[in-house]
């Protein structure tokens, strides 16, 4: 069974990426905005291919300079959730893969315990590996046996 909270996360998730890529031009990878060796007070963008004018961003403030900040920023968030969401996935792959790990757990049963077996109530009477028998309550004292699974616990021996 998969957690429907990390279902909705991983939704929530892909929204948020979604509306990051449609807001605008993200930077990429590596290109970073550093000061101008020439001009210390104009900034430059390095680890990128353009053309040098295409470079300089002009002085901390432009519109250049701006623009270009936020395309680091949408770049620095699209790589964080991209991870979130690559976390979220693996825990609902490895939900999806450990949900046959969770099977359910029969109750122990001992001599003398009161069970259900086909619509009537029993007493166990003697306990395999796998099979018990019961005994009747009809006062008959028919003994029958069956798997353990194919019972049900109704209440637990006094001792």
């Amino acid at each position: 069974m998969i957690s429907p909270h990390l279902e909705a996360e991983r939704e929530n998730l892909l929204t948020r990426i979604d509306a990051i890529r449609n807001a605008g031009p993200i930077a990429p990878p590596k290109v970073c905005i550093a000061p101008d060796f020439i001009n210390p007070k104009c900034w430059i963008l390095n680890c990128t291919n353009l053309p040098m004018r295409e470079r300089q961003l002009g002085r901390a403030g432009s519109a250049k300079y701006m623009d270009w900040m936020a395309r680091i920023q949408r770049r620095d968030q699209l790589h964080e959730l991209e991870q979130q969401l690559a976390l979220v996935q693996t825990l609902i792959e490895r939900q999806a893969k450990a949900d046959d790990l969770f099977i359910d757990i029969m109750p122990v049963v001992a001599v003398g315990d009161a069970v259900e077996f086909a619509g009537k109530p029993y007493r166990v009477h003697q306990i395999g590996s796998s099979y018990v028998q019961l005994k009747s309550n009809d006062g008959d004292g028919a003994i029958i046996r069956c798997q353990l699974d194919q019972i049900r616990l109704l209440e637990k021996a006094t001792v």
